[in-house]
């Protein structure tokens, strides 16, 4: 990029999965049916959202948003979206407009909908159904016109067992679905994501930060992204921060972002089954590899991006692995969680990578202190794929 534009960047995302994603928002922008938008966390359910009220006939309408899983008190969230009445409970001294009259002719978004409560999903099914409530503490029915969207990154599908989610409002919100996939699905769009959001933090910050070296550009585009648009963007705001030049280089991004969380320990709960204790041989197999090894293994970073890192970035994420590493093998932690391996995954992942390296079966037994016979059940028993 040579010149910063004198205005925001339109982000109009070119991968196939957006421009069909696009395509779906302009067929069901013009309708009032809901929308039931998933994905993982930060891949922008919200923008999509934002996008259907923009092309809508409602855009000159209020856009309402609300996140469920802030209000983990019940009371909290029926207030929010229906609104209560003077002394509906302690503290109400005064009416108040829920969410649905404040939006009332526009789009209300409701985010992580997957958190609201029984009591609340029976309320809500029923102003879908009827276009009606009652506010909190009150008897007088409320007309409204919103349009629902609504988001979730779990998994609302019915299943055998009660998971949490009426049925009936699953398929009410269901009746149109956008799935948008996590950005390491979509790489083509990390380009463009990445210049919008160097506009906008050289904007707010009043820096004038023109370049990203080719090298960070690359990194940006093969990195795992597990937080997806959310960390990206705040990989560049931290990028832009500390950058005391014109150009964001390999020392200004932050080291988490190559790995961290891929590698995560957890205690062990109380009631876990035993297999989740460590098991010796996992120990004793982590214990023959070096930090690096492990960050290449375990770390979701390929040999070929992590062979670009300079020697300080480097330095700065095997301290963050060998805290994780020394911990695993000191026995501090009681259960052991890699990137959600299990044990014979980590094993299978340590020995292919071992055999790789010395050309030999043999010779990568010999390396981690294990017979042929044993390091080859490893690699029969991994199931992962690189």
């Amino acid at each position: 990029m040579k010149n910063m534009p004198n205005t925001p960047l339109p982000i109009i995302l070119p991968s196939v999965p957006m421009q069909q994603i696009y395509h779906k928002v302009a067929q069901v922008a013009s309708t009032d049916v809901p929308i039931l938008i998933t994905g993982d966390t930060g891949v922008g359910k919200e923008i999509i959202a934002h996008k259907i009220h923009d092309v809508s006939t409602r855009k000159d309408k209020p856009f309402r948003v609300i996140n469920c899983s802030v209000f983990p008190e019940n009371g909290l969230l029926q207030s929010e979206i229906f609104g209560h009445e003077k002394g509906a409970f302690t503290g109400a001294t005064h009416q108040r407009k829920g969410l649905f009259e404040q939006a009332d002719t526009g789009t209300l978004f409701l985010d992580e909908i997957g958190e609201m409560s029984g009591e609340v999903q029976v309320k809500f099914l029923r102003v879908l159904e009827t276009q009606e409530f009652t506010r909190l503490g009150g008897n007088r029915s409320i007309k409204t016109n919103v349009r629902i969207i609504a988001a979730t990154n779990k998994r609302l599908e019915p299943v055998p067992k009660d998971n949490g989610f009426r049925n009936d409002l699953y398929y009410r919100l269901n009746l149109f679905r956008i799935h948008i996939p996590p950005l390491r699905e979509r790489r083509e769009d990390i380009p463009p994501l990445v210049d919008a959001f160097l506009f906008e933090f050289n904007t707010k910050y009043k820096k004038s930060v023109t370049k990203i070296s080719p090298e960070v550009r690359n990194f940006l585009k093969h990195a795992s992204w597990h937080g997806n648009i959310r960390q990206l963007r705040n990989a560049i705001e931290r990028a832009v921060i500390l950058t005391k030049t014109d150009e964001i280089t390999f020392s200004d991004l932050p080291a988490d972002i190559a790995v961290v969380p891929q590698i995560e320990i957890s205690d062990r709960p109380s009631d876990a089954s035993e297999h989740t204790a460590i098991p010796t041989e996992v120990r004793q197999i982590l214990a023959q590899i070096s930090v690096t090894e492990f960050v290449l293994i375990f770390g979701g970073i390929p040999n070929a991006i992590w062979r670009m890192l300079p020697e300080k970035t480097q330095r700065s994420v095997i301290r963050e692995a060998s805290f994780h590493l020394s911990a695993l093998l000191g026995g501090h932690q009681n259960a052991i969680w890699i990137d959600g391996m299990d044990r014979n995954q980590i094993l299978g992942k340590v020995a292919q990578r071992r055999i790789k390296e010395h050309g030999s079966l043999a010779q990568a037994a010999k390396s981690l202190g294990v017979d042929r016979r044993t390091l080859k059940s490893y690699t029969q028993t991994d199931d992962t794929s690189e």
